[in-house]
């Protein structure tokens, strides 16, 4: 069962970069809705599938998700809306994914302890993403500070992954946890130019999406075998 809703998944996600690289947003929004939903259903599946490892954590991870959903809707309202409430709605989505990326985090924090290391990779990150934001001259209005946090956020979840899976011998299912946290860290450091630099070219996206939906694929994967 688990191969099939994993292949509806990737068909989804698919389906939604040929229809996003072909500029229809009325279409797009509900085929994002649609690829979106396929992550949460392939995770929620797990919950008539036996017995848990770790309870706690499938809920923390599925409410990740579910606020992943809730960002992909906020943020493809983007080419609906006058520009002028461009920056506003990317701030609404980074809220929506910044309480995603804290639930996984409590997931993360029922496995075991807080890494103190995770702090040094949000911060290291995020003043990277500082400084390139100046270098590459980000027109990012009112988002800077959000966009700031939120690279320290998502990069605090990502260390602590890491850290969590290198103290378990990266037992499985870790690798999927890890590869998935690492994409979409990935998919935020393509989004930024895309979003604050017009660096919006065909290849950008698609690795973007390609990035987003393989780190949340991965992650409702994992959900199986906690």
């Amino acid at each position: 069962m688990i191969n099939y809703l994993i292949g509806i998944a990737i068909l989804m996600a698919l389906i939604y970069l040929v229809v996003e690289l072909t500029q229809k947003p009325i279409i797009s929004i509900f085929i994002k809705a649609l690829a979106s939903l396929s992550f949460i259903i392939l995770g929620m599946t797990r919950l008539l599938v036996g017995a848990f490892s770790y309870p706690t954590i499938v809920g923390w991870f599925l409410l990740g998700l579910a606020s992943g959903m809730v960002g992909d809707i906020i943020l493809s309202l983007r080419p609906l809306r006058p520009k002028e409430e461009d920056k506003l709605i990317i701030v609404f989505g980074i809220i929506s994914f910044s309480i995603g990326h804290i639930f996984y985090l409590l997931g993360l924090l029922t496995i075991d302890h807080f890494h103190p290391m995770s702090l040094l990779v949000g911060l290291l990150v995020m003043s990277i993403v500082i400084m390139m934001s100046y270098v590459m001259n980000f027109r990012m209005g009112i988002a800077r500070i959000p966009s700031y946090l939120y690279a320290f956020l998502i990069f605090l979840m990502i260390g602590q992954t890491i850290f969590l899976g290198v103290q378990y011998s990266m037992a499985f299912p870790f690798p999927l946890i890890v590869l998935g946290a690492l994409l979409f860290g990935i998919s935020d450091l393509i989004l930024a130019p895309i979003y604050y630099a017009n660096m919006n070219s065909k290849l950008m996206i698609a690795l973007n999406l390609i990035t987003y939906y393989g780190a949340q694929i991965l992650i409702a994967t994992s959900i199986f075998y906690l």
